[in-house]
């Protein structure tokens, strides 16, 4: 690795550890992993959505999401990239929005919405304090 992008490389690692002091008013959040496959195969850039069961915290609103890799594996993010949820009960959704790589814009759900609405969804995770959840293997039917 030439010099000048080892420096580049390093200052940014740096700047970005540098950066992510915990907010005193933040919720404790919890590492939340899982995998997602669609029919049988591991999907990337599906969008997964926390949706508290309770409704949402008025006094201190948060939004938990993630995006699955090309392994389909995702980790939840909170205030912070990869920081989990809050404790709590949740129901999740699904989207798998295609990236139009000309107009850089998201497209149609790939799924044709069978995951997107919380009050149909039969995927839900518990998230309680101190303990990491895996979620495990959520296998969706997309095409099939």
């Amino acid at each position: 690795m030439p010099l000048r992008k080892l420096f580049f490389v390093t200052l940014l690692f740096v700047t970005l550890n540098g950066c992510s002091s915990r907010n005193p008013d933040w919720k404790e959040t919890i590492p939340v992993t899982g995998v997602i496959h669609v029919d049988g195969e591991p999907a990337e850039g599906i969008h997964i959505k926390f949706h508290p069961k309770e409704g949402v915290d008025t006094d201190q609103t948060t939004e938990t999401k993630a995006i699955s890799d090309a392994e389909g594996k995702f980790t939840a993010s909170t205030y912070e990239l990869n920081d989990g949820a809050p404790v709590g009960e949740y129901t999740l959704t699904f989207e798998w929005l295609k990236l139009n790589p000309v107009s850089m814009q998201f497209g149609d759900d790939q799924l044709r919405g069978k995951y997107s609405k919380p009050d149909k969804s039969e995927h839900s995770v518990t998230v309680a304090s101190g303990t990491p959840v895996d979620i495990g293997t959520i296998e969706l039917k997309g095409k099939k």
